[in-house]
């Protein structure tokens, strides 16, 4: 018998028992994540005579939306064991699992899977790009002094990360605790933080060094500091394969790498009138919402997130709408996949709606 229902904190062992035969993770990494992370709440697995084949994990964050805090989601883990896919599990269990954002009153869940398209038939469109800086082989070169932050001195980076995510639509605002337990999660299994100086940097880098590859998932700050500082670290890296994550309007660039700017964030919307409401956006002008995942979702709205009388301007679907409402993409982008009813009340519409910088971060 199948059944998708929310996790229990005794799925926790098989939750990690798929992961690991999914993604191939360290046990050290697994162990941590599953003590500091894993919130059944939250979560969503299916059920088939008392195993789950199929699982997906959120956590609880506040999700910076064009300069606002806004009540949302991370989703990681979305996995199906090899044996079961192509049985339709995760689109029932993404269904599912955004009913109960919902419930928890959460407007938007993010995500940064592998594979962006596997999501747009959910409903969750891409609403950020990284730039990868990446080279088959670095450059064997003298090695350069490095600076660490290890144990409470991490600390020190906070200030740095909380100014940096402050510029982007879409990231995590992570407070000092969050912070922390994201450097706890890089340190389980053998990351590092190394910064320009030991107080108040003004630019970090949390990496993984291996035989045969140096990988910096994250890094922010000034840019002519966190310029110096990538070059240092990758002095590390001789000889290896290297991989850089940087947000998409960097102007760092390293010049044994190669610059590409990739789709990297997708998003969902559980709440349109709770998302508008925080946005605190103003128009005299509505719109029709088609959600085919959340019913409550459907209707006519005007920017504020209250249900409209009026005549909509335009038709869209909650997909098309939300790269638009984060800041990705325009609305006059999104034109092909609108129904536009009334021109003067969509370019009013679009007018308050620009576009602005967007970067996800975090990967769970």
């Amino acid at each position: 018998m199948e059944q998708v229902r929310i996790a229990k904190q005794s799925d926790q062992k098989a939750y990690r028992d798929l992961w690991q035969i999914c993604f191939g993770d360290s046990d050290a990494f697994c162990q941590w994540f599953f003590i500091h992370r894993f919130c059944p709440s939250y979560s969503v697995c299916l059920e088939l005579d008392g195993i789950l084949p199929s699982a997906m994990q959120a956590f609880p964050y506040d999700i910076l939306i064009r300069g606002k805090r806004i009540e949302g989601a991370m989703l990681c883990g979305v996995c199906t064991h090899p044996q079961y896919r192509k049985r339709g599990y995760m689109g029932r269990m993404f269904s599912y699992n955004m009913k109960v954002l919902r419930q928890h009153q959460k407007a938007v869940a993010v995500h940064t899977p592998a594979v962006l398209e596997s999501y747009f038939s959910f409903g969750h469109e891409t609403v950020a790009d990284a730039c990868y800086l990446t080279a088959e082989k670095l450059p064997v070169t003298q090695k350069k002094e490095l600076i660490f932050l290890e144990g409470e001195e991490r600390k020190n980076a906070f200030a740095c990360y909380d100014k940096f995510a402050r510029k982007y639509s879409g990231i995590v605002l992570r407070g000092v605790d969050d912070f922390i337990r994201k450097m706890d999660d890089y340190s389980a299994d053998g990351g590092r933080i190394v910064v320009d100086r030991k107080d108040s940097p003004s630019a970090y880098a949390c990496f993984y060094l291996t035989q045969d590859e140096l990988t910096c998932v994250e890094a922010a700050g000034e840019t002519e500091a966190l310029q110096t500082l990538l070059e240092d670290l990758l002095t590390l890296g001789g000889g290896r394969k290297c991989s850089v994550k940087l947000p998409p309007d960097t102007d760092v660039t390293l010049s044994c790498c190669e610059k590409k700017i990739l789709p990297k964030g997708v998003m969902g919307l559980a709440n349109i009138s709770l998302l508008l409401e925080r946005l605190g956006l103003e128009s005299e002008s509505s719109f029709c919402l088609r959600d085919t995942v959340i019913e409550e979702n459907n209707g006519c709205f005007d920017l504020s997130g209250k249900n409209s009388q009026k005549p909509p301007s335009f038709v869209i679907s909650a997909g098309k709408l939300l790269p638009v409402l984060v800041g990705y993409r325009s609305l006059e982008e999104q034109r092909p996949w609108i129904e536009v009813k009334d021109e003067k009340g969509f370019r009013e519409i679009a007018e308050a709606l620009p576009k602005v910088p967007c970067y996800i971060i975090d990967e769970y």
